[in-house]
């Protein structure tokens, strides 16, 4: 019993309760047609929502910035012949004095540490424009790109094990409460929402995304993944920074002119991985099997060639495609060949100068969503997103927000450390929001505190619904004449 609930009577307590029951019980289509009339939220998720889940066999949660890799060492990213994190230990050991036996005790922020990739690329292609750059340099410039290309990968192995377990999470219970009009904003790279909204039956990830995929890997590759809707809502997922089960042509860092690079001139078009249970197209044939709905292992899928054109997946001119094969190291024949189209996931990595352009075309359009999203509602609630100083988008979508609505949106911030939070978004754009809220919880516990608020809302919306009204009466009665007939039993019994 919570601090509330011990101030109740005992009949209030007892109604209360029914309440919560009742609304649990209801199916997300009878929910949102009970919350049609209630005003627009704009919820917006950071690593810190997702932190609580933990649901995978290794019972390791969704890691946050600061304990990525420490997360990464506990998981079988880092363990057997699929641990192919060979550039990035080979980089820790040359440039950052950290040898083998001691990687898994290292454990810099992940932010901090892409950051400080990023800047010495930068820094390093300047040098190799201006024809500066020395053998020792044009070494190491060699060993960043490669570091670079290979942590997206980690990164999407590290979040795909850690989220592949049940489907259920304090998602699930946030869109018990969702209006149809809301919106969803993450800047997550990972399904756990994404798993929630589909389990509601309300949400599909065919146009759930704001996306046209080019086409949907379920089971294999289709147009669209196969899904029937019990009822459709509004909802609008927004992954503002990509997602683990984005896929486009395999894309990364160009050791030789330290660019961004696509394998093919085709490179905007975006697939989506829903679900594989039997071996697919990846490279070199290293599927691995056992992963649940929008996870797979390493290496994801090959991209179906005929979603593209001739010209879009032939080489540069004066290019060639040289295909090379390995013996020895990872299996003891000669590996297959396959075919499609290598692919990896859109993520919008986690540094200073975010690489929103390249995927201008999907990116772009999520971000126009966002914004009017941001334009049309009453109020804002952001869970477990800090506004780290490198999403400086984001902070200037609010504050412009804020000052062009003023005193027209609450804003509501749930963060155990929000001090921090309210300094980077700024006192002066605070001050011309409606109302600001703080609450310096977890996002499980501010689940609770909404959850407190259902005997209102269940009442408040059986005033305006007739049908719904007449339901709660019948189920009061129904519910009175069995506490009746459990009393006369007891009294026969005495």
């Amino acid at each position: 019993m919570n601090l509330k609930e011990s101030t109740l009577g005992a009949k209030e307590l007892n109604e209360n309760r029914f309440y919560y029951f009742l609304w649990d019980q209801l199916s997300t289509r009878d929910r949102l047609k009970l919350l049609q009339s209630k005003k627009s939220t704009v919820w917006l998720f950071g690593a810190g929502a997702s932190h609580h889940y933990r649901l995978n066999i290794h019972g390791v949660n969704m890691p946050l910035a600061r304990d990525f890799f420490k997360a990464m060492h506990k998981l079988p990213t880092t363990s057997g012949f699929h641990a192919h994190i060979g550039p990035f230990l080979s980089y820790l050991q040359s440039y950052r004095g950290v040898p083998l036996m001691k990687a898994s005790e290292w454990a810099e922020d992940i932010e901090e540490f892409m950051t400080s990739i990023e800047s010495e690329i930068n820094e390093l292609s300047y040098k190799k424009e201006k024809g500066i750059l020395s053998e020792e340099e044009h070494e190491k410039s060699i060993s960043l790109a490669e570091v670079f290309n290979n942590m997206f990968f980690i990164f999407a192995n590290v979040i795909n094990e850690a989220q592949d377990g049940s489907s259920y999470s304090a998602y699930s219970e946030l869109l018990k409460l969702c209006s149809p009009a809301d919106t969803l904003i993450t800047f997550n790279w990972d399904t756990l929402l994404d798993k929630a909204l589909a389990a509601t039956g309300a949400w599909r990830p065919n146009g759930g995304y704001g996306i046209d995929f080019c086409a949907s890997f379920d089971g294999t590759w289709k147009e669209l993944v196969d899904s029937s809707p019990t009822f459709r809502s509004n909802w609008k997922l927004l992954k503002l920074h990509g997602s683990t089960n984005w896929l486009v042509p395999y894309t990364g860092i160009s050791p030789q002119n330290l660019k961004v690079k696509s394998v093919i001139t085709e490179r905007d078009k975006v697939f989506l991985f829903w679900q594989a249970s039997l071996p697919y197209e990846t490279h070199k044939g290293r599927w691995r099997g056992g992963y649940g709905p929008t996870c797979y292992g390493y290496f994801p899928p090959h991209l179906p060639s005929e979603s593209f054109s001739t010209a879009g997946i032939s080489p540069e001119e004066g290019h060639v495609i040289v295909l090379l094969s390995y013996k020895g190291m990872f299996a003891p024949f000669d590996e297959p060949t396959i075919k499609g189209v290598p692919s990896s996931p859109l993520l919008i990595t986690p540094v200073r100068q975010k690489r929103y352009d390249d995927y201008a075309g999907v990116i772009k359009h999520l971000w126009e969503l966002a914004e009017k999203a941001f334009r049309n509602t009453e109020r804002i609630v952001a869970i477990g997103y800090s506004f780290p100083s490198t999403d400086i988008k984001i902070i200037d979508l609010l504050r412009d927000s804020l000052s062009k609505r003023k005193n027209q949106i609450e804003l509501i911030i749930v963060d155990p450390w929000p001090d921090s939070i309210t300094g980077r978004v700024g006192e002066k754009y605070l001050e011309m929001a409606k109302s600001v809220s703080i609450h310096k919880i977890t996002f499980e516990d501010y689940i609770d505190i909404l959850w407190q608020e259902v005997p209102r809302l269940v009442k408040e919306v059986s005033e305006k619904e007739k049908e719904f009204k007449e339901w709660i009466q019948r189920l009061k009665a129904f519910q009175s004449l069995a506490k009746e007939d459990r009393f006369r039993n007891c009294e026969g019994e005495q």
